[in-house]
């Protein structure tokens, strides 16, 4: 008889980690593949995303790849019930599991991240959104709308706004001087043109998607050591929206105020004091008493996720 396997899956829109597990939850192996978030990269990249990572857990772990026991699905975009039945019929064609779990990203971060598996949790990397759930099994969320609607405080709507900052800089209407600053030196390096005047050209071209300008923000955090003004029109207000949204989940669980446990992840939270300091500051201003994890690997949550699914079948 063959031991049980899991698989814990965290996919956004820069990746998709894929951990295989035995039913301790040791890890026999680690796949990551591109983005798999299917609003942002279509279904076709999405599935490809998935399988490949599946697949390359597989072939770390030495073992033939076959459906495992219990499998979780922490996936950006995919936490509607449409969503779902799809992930159902990419499973029944590909064979990942025996048991399929559905989770949001939000909901591993808090899995991973809190002492009893339930509290706050916020995620903020390529897009953004704040989760909670209950002891009792109740859950909210807030934000996750993204690009267009929303993804407050995320690393892309920070890296647009730093660009379109660029570009006011460069026409003179924010009253500063022509010449050029950190802020646009760093991003025209990293996007590979000399001059605010070739923008247009490389963040409109078919090669700059989301993915590429939410990368951006690495550079905008660079750009901020020697820059004050990137801290305060960018960062910290950043760190409010996502505070804002903590606070909404916070308020709808029944928790208008007092002690909280936050999970915080995301590699654009994770990478930025400044975010997380303003962030923290403003949940303090509303009344809550934070009690914080940095979560580096929500995977883990997803894993945990599933290992718990096996236990109760």
């Amino acid at each position: 008889m063959t031991s049980p396997l899991l698989i814990g899956i965290d996919g956004g829109g820069t990746s998709t980690m894929t951990w295989l597990a035995d039913a301790s939850g040791r890890i026999l192996g680690r796949g990551l593949a591109g983005p798999s978030n299917v609003k942002t990269v279509g279904p076709v990249a999405a599935r490809w995303a998935l399988d490949q990572s599946i697949a390359l857990a597989f072939a770390e772990s030495g073992l033939t790849q076959r459906p495992v026991d219990a499998a979780c699905l922490g996936l950006a975009g995919f936490d509607r019930a449409a969503d779902r039945e799809l992930l159902n019929s990419w499973n029944v064609e590909s064979g990942w599991t025996n048991h399929l779990v559905f989770a949001n990203d939000g909901e591993l971060v808090i899995a991973a991240g809190t002492p009893d598996g339930w509290g706050l949790g916020v995620i903020a990397g390529t897009g953004s959104i704040a989760v909670g759930r209950t002891a009792d099994g109740r859950s909210a969320r807030a934000g996750g709308w993204g690009p267009l609607l929303g993804d407050e405080g995320s690393g892309y709507a920070v890296a647009l706004q730093a660009l379109r900052m660029v570009a006011r800089r460069f026409d003179g209407r924010d009253n500063r001087p022509h010449p050029a600053d950190a802020l646009t030196d760093q991003l025209c390096h990293a996007l590979g043109i000399d001059s605010p005047t070739r923008l247009v050209a490389a963040i409109y071209s078919p090669d700059c998607d989301r993915a590429r300008i939410a990368a951006l923000a690495a550079d905008v955090l660079a750009a901020a050591e020697d820059d004050p003004e990137i801290e305060r029109v960018l960062l910290e207000p950043a760190g409010r929206e996502l505070a804002e949204a903590v606070a909404a989940v916070a308020r709808t669980l029944g928790w208008p105020d007092g002690h909280v446990n936050l999970a915080m992840a995301g590699g654009f939270l994770l990478a930025s004091n400044s975010v997380s300091s303003s962030l923290l500051a403003h949940l303090r201003k509303l009344g809550y008493q934070v009690e914080t994890t940095y979560v580096n690997q929500p995977v883990k949550g997803a894993l945990l996720l599933a290992q718990r699914s096996l236990s109760q079948t």
